[in-house]
């Protein structure tokens, strides 16, 4: 019996990781009143300017605020100083999850460009530290308790090695494929 538990659960967890779990399962319209809410609460926040001493300017979209606003939440409840929007990361961070959804893959290393840390240095980006956190959901908050709740992307979260951070979320359907970079330098 227990045998069959641990092959269905791996099986379970390996078309979850592939993607595959769920694809075929027929999808209901969502209601019209889901569609009106989901446009107010756009409409209601603005975007957010990131700068950071430089000619670069980049607004985050309503997603990507509340997942950074989050995770800077996080971070201070526990006595971190917030992280910084870094246009540059920001930028990369849209680019790998656009090339998520477009590829049909979740990963940290991406066919395309390689690892996080190879995109960044690929990109000019100067850093001593360096971590990645990624997500496949629905919702930015969702997107957020993946992180808080699972070990790994917590720690990378709350190092307090990192400074800066760049979100980045593209969406597909009702998929979101959320990258959050993060860096750091020696003090």
């Amino acid at each position: 019996m227990m045998f069959f538990a641990r092959l269905l659960l791996s099986t379970l967890l390996i078309f979850i990781l592939h993607g595959t779990a769920f694809a075929s399962i027929p999808r209901w319209p969502e209601p019209a009143w889901f569609a009106q809410l989901q446009q107010q609460q756009q409409q209601q926040q603005a975007p957010l300017p990131v700068e950071q001493g430089s000619s670069v300017h980049t607004t985050l979209t309503p997603a990507e605020q509340h997942i950074f606003a989050a995770i800077n939440t996080e971070r201070t409840l526990r006595g971190l100083a917030p992280l910084a929007l870094d246009p540059a990361l920001v930028a990369l961070a849209r680019r790998k999850s656009q090339d998520m959804a477009s590829n049909g893959y979740f990963a940290h290393h991406s066919p395309t460009y390689g690892s996080p840390f190879e995109m960044m240095r690929a990109a000019g980006i100067r850093y001593n530290f360096a971590g990645e956190n990624i997500a496949r959901t629905t919702t930015p908050a969702n997107a957020v308790q993946l992180f808080v709740n699972s070990n790994t992307h917590r720690r990378t979260l709350l190092n307090p090695r990192f400074s800066r951070t760049g979100i980045g979320v593209a969406q597909v359907g009702r998929q979101l494929f959320v990258t959050q970079m993060f860096i750091g330098f020696m003090r």
